[in-house]
């Protein structure tokens, strides 16, 4: 099985000894090094870098090069953070939301702590061990080294002193990745949007609102398009043919015209049947309770409706009525053809934020919910409208169904 690469400083000193064989302990250096001349930079530009505050294209345009500088630095020690840095600063160069105060803020501390100090530590480490290694040529008789508290002044304390600095060096690889990975989680940190998520929500749900609009508009478009030009079309033709059908009588033309005149009838008849399932008149004039008024007239069922105050203060948005109205038809077209039932309530009311239907038959029971079927369409509806549709029906009945949205 063949292991992911290391994409972090962090990841490559938990992963073992293979650490100081790596190229990571020469990028931790090099991220050090690049901080302490970034940090320089930044202490000379500050009076820039504060004048460029009191401009907002200005701000953008020369903290948003330090920004991406710094996002190269962490890609040294941590290239999946550095990507994460890179997208929202990209955002947030887009919308001029740079900088933010924890970004000024953490430069600052690149600029007065983590750079210099991390160059400091180094060099005095990068110092102690080359005498260290080099003790056993530079003492000699009567040239004495000081190492801190420790005069070495013999040959065997010279080579006693070899190992020692290879230890430092050692320690010292490991202490600056160490370092470099607990600066880098306060880069990642200062460098990446918190709220990247909730705006990514956020903008998902405008997309989707905007697409279920669009969708709203087109149906209401082919609605439209049907009932205005090809069901008057039909209406204008099957009057001909009834003239027709009037000035032949029942000569053979007379008995086409009558055949062609009931094929056209059973058509428009078709046609409005196809229109109530896209989108019926009386649901984008007059409202859910006048739509549904008009579906139940057409079914063989003793049916009690009452809508409450679904319409108080107002309609219902638009794709919600238009949701509800598939989900009533759906419903009782399964009732006639499946459930054996005589009657049926039909109950909805708004509950503050929230609109429920609910929908109880007297029928045999046993109704589900299964994938592919006209319930479970709709049920993925709702979703897209972050609203539910729930079924109870034990064997035996009754059946209650239950649709919620919010408003």
């Amino acid at each position: 099985m063949v292991s992911a690469p290391t994409r972090s400083v962090g990841a490559a000193m938990v992963s073992g000894p293979g650490y100081l064989v790596s190229a990571w302990p020469w990028r931790a250096l090099l991220w050090t090094l690049f901080g302490g001349v970034l940090g320089a930079v930044l202490f000379v530009a500050s009076p820039v870098l504060i004048l460029a505050g009191l401009s907002r294209p200005l701000r953008t345009a020369v903290w948003a090069p330090l920004l991406e500088i710094e996002c190269a630095r962490l890609a040294l020690i941590d290239e999946a953070a550095a990507d994460r840095a890179r997208r929202d600063l990209a955002a947030a160069r887009a919308e001029h939301r740079l900088p933010s105060l924890r970004q000024v803020g953490y430069l600052l501390l690149t600029a007065l702590g983590t750079g210099p100090w991390g160059v400091v530590c180094v060099g005095f480490s990068a110092i102690l061990t080359a005498v260290l290694v080099a003790a056993p040529s530079l003492v000699g008789p009567g040239e004495p080294i000081n190492v801190g508290l420790w005069l070495v002044d013999s040959p065997a304390e010279a080579w006693a002193a070899v190992p020692l600095g290879t230890a430092i060096l050692i320690l010292t690889a490991y202490l600056n990745g160490g370092y470099a990975a607990a600066v880098g989680q306060i880069t990642s940190a200062a460098l990446t949007d918190p709220q990247a998520l909730q705006r990514e929500v956020a903008r998902l749900e405008q997309s989707r609102t905007a697409l279920l609009d669009a969708v709203e508009q087109e149906r209401r478009r082919i609605e439209s398009d049907l009932h205005d030009r090809v069901q008057h079309r039909l209406v204008a033709l099957a009057l001909t043919l009834g003239i027709a059908e009037n000035t032949h009588g029942d000569d053979d033309t007379g008995r086409l015209a009558a055949d062609a005149h009931r094929q056209v009838d059973d058509i428009a008849a078709e046609l409005r049947s196809v229109l109530l399932g896209i989108l019926p008149r009386a649901l984008t004039e007059h409202g859910l309770a006048a739509a549904a008024a008009d579906l139940i007239a057409q079914y063989p069922l003793a049916v009690q409706a009452d809508f409450g105050d679904t319409e108080r203060p107002g309609r219902l948005p638009a794709p919600v009525e238009h949701a509800a109205y598939l989900v009533l038809n759906e419903t009782l077209t399964n009732v006639v053809k499946h459930a054996g039932a005589t009657s049926v309530t039909i109950a909805a009311q708004r509950r503050k934020a929230l609109w429920e239907m609910v929908i109880r038959d007297d029928g045999h029971g046993g109704a589900r919910i299964e994938p592919g079927r006209g319930l479970a369409t709709l049920a993925a509806r709702l979703e897209a409208l972050n609203g539910t549709l729930t079924i109870v029906s034990p064997t035996g009945g009754p059946t209650e169904l239950t649709m919620r949205t919010p408003l």
